[in-house]
This record gives structure tokens, C-alpha cells and sequence, in this order.
């Protein structure tokens, strides 16, 4: 009896770390009609690139979703991505040259966890905050911030994926 409520215990506790945390703030709608620019997301991780592989996620997921005019802001040649610095300077470079071309919406986002945990089954862990800004006005019109601790022998990739999707289905759509 005891090995059995053990188990069932256990079995829970694995269900509860599976599971997306999410917290965001639906301030007002936003129109998947109008003029949409990615703009660049931070790293705050220690693995290359991540920003540009959540970029990349959230511009597929909002395709999928309705968005139909979706540009990407320039970029300039970088040589180390984990370069400390420049990071927030970039971002409002890249708000300034989208309030000039005349976009609606810019969503950019920051990358806070992106790996594997360390140990003998190695999950991956993603850790991502979105925020979309309408423009010219340049003001928050929608945040979220989503983690999820994925299962043994799953992709970072899938687990961003997830939580990427699960950020964006709470955006209000007018």
C-alpha cells in the first residue's frame, strides 16, 4: 500500500513538472491584418543563437495564427551572440527603424532559459517573454512570459515551441 501511494505521488509530481507556466497581460486586441515587424529578441542565455531560434518559432507561430504581413526588422553583422551590451540598444534601433516604416505592430521577446538540465535524463528547458508594441505610439499592448521543463529525450526546440504557441493563444485578436 504504501509503495503504491508512493508511486502515485511520484507519478503526480512528474504530470506537475511537465506542465507551462504562464503569466501574461492582455492589455488591448490586436489585428493580425495590419503590418506586423519581428524584432530582435535577447539572449540572456548561454546558448548561441537562441534568440533568433525563438525568432524564428514565433514568426512561424504567427503565421499559423493569422498574422499575414510579417517583416523583420534589419540586422547587423554580429560576431559573438552572447556579447554582452549591445543587447537593449539593438532593440530600440530596431523599434525606431519600424515606427519609421510605418508598421502597426512589433513583437520582440527575451530569451531566459534555453538547454538542457544537467544530469542523467537531461530535459530541456525553455524560459521566453513576448511582448508586443503598437506602433507609432510605441506603448505595450500585450506581454506574456511562459517556461516549461520538457520530458527526457524531447527537443528544446518542441518545448519552445510549446511554450511559444501557449504565450500567443492568450493574445487578444480583434
Amino acid at each position: 500500500m504504501k509503495f503504491l501511494r508512493a508511486a502515485m505521488v511520484c507519478g503526480m509530481l512528474s504530470l506537475l513538472a511537465a506542465c507551462v507556466t504562464i503569466h501574461e497581460g492582455a492589455y488591448e486586441p490586436v489585428s493580425f491584418a495590419e503590418g506586423w515587424v519581428m524584432l530582435p529578441f535577447v539572449n540572456n542565455t548561454e546558448t548561441p543563437y537562441a534568440a533568433e531560434r525563438a525568432e524564428s518559432i514565433t514568426a512561424s507561430l504567427l503565421y499559423a495564427r493569422g498574422v499575414k504581413n510579417l517583416a523583420e526588422s534589419p540586422r547587423e553583422a554580429r560576431e559573438d551572440e552572447i556579447s554582452v551590451g549591445r543587447k537593449g540598444e539593438r532593440q530600440k534601433e530596431a523599434l525606431e527603424w519600424a515606427r519609421k516604416n510605418k508598421y502597426r505592430y512589433a513583437v520582440t521577446g527575451t530569451v531566459n532559459e534555453w538547454r538542457y538540465k544537467v544530469g542523467l535524463d537531461g530535459e530541456p528547458v525553455v524560459g521566453v517573454t513576448l511582448q508586443v508594441y503598437a506602433l507609432p505610439e510605441g506603448k505595450v499592448v500585450w506581454s506574456g512570459t511562459g517556461s516549461k521543463s520538457g520530458w527526457s529525450r524531447g527537443a528544446v526546440s518542441a518545448v519552445a515551441q510549446q511554450v511559444i504557441d501557449r504565450l500567443l493563444e492568450t493574445m487578444r485578436v480583434k
